[in-house]
């Protein structure tokens, strides 16, 4: 299933997977190189900037968007962290909009969860569709299967959110696991109209054609 939920992490710049053991493959060695180039010139920065200065969020965040960017989860946690104790992270805009990113790619999904609520609650108009896709995927993966429903039923009723495969996906599964077959039949037919590729699609729609009679 995880290989089917892919999804984007700040826009366009990075793409990721749960899981972090296919992290080598996904970045290019080229991009990789060339990121640490942009962090090694920041980090030679900050020993000599203050800690209260403001300067030294703004590079510490822009050092953590560069680790998402090529998907250190685990190291753009610790950056971000040190930033939200801080004075002036806290005025940070879409530090929460960050860290939920981050924590959802080490799997902490109980912090990425946290995070994404409060980035839906002050920063609601910041990368929207990619928050609730991943808030969506946090509550999924921990097995919160009505509550990923919620956010994704919600943000289906926005014109400009797309039904996307993993849409699809993510609400045919969670309607199977909380045993809501019909519902999940429904949204099962359109789904294969658009991904009749997708192994998960079908093999859900087979189980479901088992559990429901004709």
């Amino acid at each position: 299933m995880k290989r089917y939920l892919a999804i984007l992490v700040l826009g366009s710049i990075a793409s990721f997977s749960c899981a972090t053991t296919q992290r080598e493959s996904a970045v290019s060695a080229n991009l990789e190189s060339q990121v640490r180039a942009e962090i090694k010139i920041i980090d030679s920065q900050l020993p000599g900037i203050g800690m209260e200065d403001k300067r030294r969020s703004e590079l510490l965040l822009q050092k953590a968007k560069l680790l998402l960017k090529i998907e250190s989860f685990k190291e753009a946690s610790l950056v971000l962290k040190e930033l939200q104790s801080s004075k002036e992270g806290k005025n940070l805009l879409h530090l929460d909009h960050y860290l939920g990113s981050a924590y959802l790619g080490i799997n902490d999904y109980g912090n990425a969860i946290v995070h994404f609520r409060k980035s839906d609650n002050i920063d609601r108009d910041f990368e929207s569709t990619n928050r609730r896709k991943m808030w969506a995927k946090a509550y999924f993966e921990d097995e919160k299967y009505g509550q990923a429903l919620g956010i994704l039923g919600r943000a289906a009723r926005d014109k400009n959110f797309e039904k996307d495969l993993f849409y699809y996906e993510t609400v045919v599964v969670s309607f199977y696991r909380i045993k809501e077959y019909k519902r999940c039949q429904m949204v099962l037919e359109e789904g294969l109209q658009k991904y009749p590729e997708s192994a998960v699609l079908r093999e859900t729609s087979e189980k479901i054609a088992q559990l429901l009679p004709r």
